[in-house]
């Protein structure tokens, strides 16, 4: 990849099912725009949905009465959410799901991982949380599913052990929630926030601002 290539912050969050189907049409299109000779350095850029979780999570009853006023209305929601996932190949399973992990030690292991092994990692942490009800928030899991993305256990422990990167966490969703940014997936192309009315046409939408960023067509 051109070491000139623009950056483009995905800023999202992992228990955010919408960020876990984004990032799917992400990756096919960047490849698709990369056979175009069009080349976009991604990045992820972490976004706390509930800045204010307490560590252990929310219990998930609990938590989808209070956000969507009733289990019934959370179920009409969630049946769209699993129709959307399954046609990027996610099997969403809110069957399974009983607690709404808390993301932080999620996103500094992200942060701390090499930009090519973000979005592997982030989606493996994804399918491990929509698919199979895993506890993200817990560093056991976490620790289990780096190993088995092929995570260095030591590197692993640098980071849970401690707090490093935390800062950098809350930083993160400090500056996107300054620009304005209050619901997420979200794209950022060199700065500018990008507007994604149809996610199915992510490589058209990027294709069209990579040029105009270029300077070969108007923004």
């Amino acid at each position: 990849m051109p070491t000139t290539a623009p950056t483009l912050d995905f800023v999202a969050d992992i228990i955010c099912p919408w960020c876990a189907i984004a990032l799917r049409r992400l990756v096919a299109a960047l490849a698709t725009l990369a056979t175009d000779g069009l080349y976009i350095r991604p990045a992820w850029r972490p976004f706390l949905l509930y800045p204010e979780m307490p560590k252990q999570g929310f219990a998930q009853p609990d938590h989808l009465q209070r956000r969507f006023g009733s289990l019934a209305q959370a179920a009409r929601y969630h049946a769209g959410v699993t129709e959307a996932g399954s046609y990027v190949g996610l099997d969403i399973r809110y069957d399974r799901i009983t607690v709404t992990p808390n993301t932080v030690d999620a996103h500094r292991l992200l942060l701390a991982q090499e930009p090519h092994r973000q979005f592997e990692l982030a989606d493996c942490l994804a399918r491990a949380f929509l698919e199979e009800g895993r506890d993200i928030g817990d560093r056991l899991v976490l620790r289990e599913l780096a190993g088995k993305a092929g995570l260095h256990p030591a590197s692993v422990n640098r980071v849970l052990n401690g707090d490093a990167l935390l800062d950098t966490v809350r930083s993160s969703n400090e500056v996107a929630r300054r620009a304005g940014i209050m619901k997420v997936p979200t794209f950022c192309l060199h700065g500018r926030i990008l507007t994604v009315p149809d996610i199915e046409d992510l490589a058209g939408v990027l294709r069209a601002a990579h040029r105009a960023l270029a300077g070969n067509d108007p923004v």
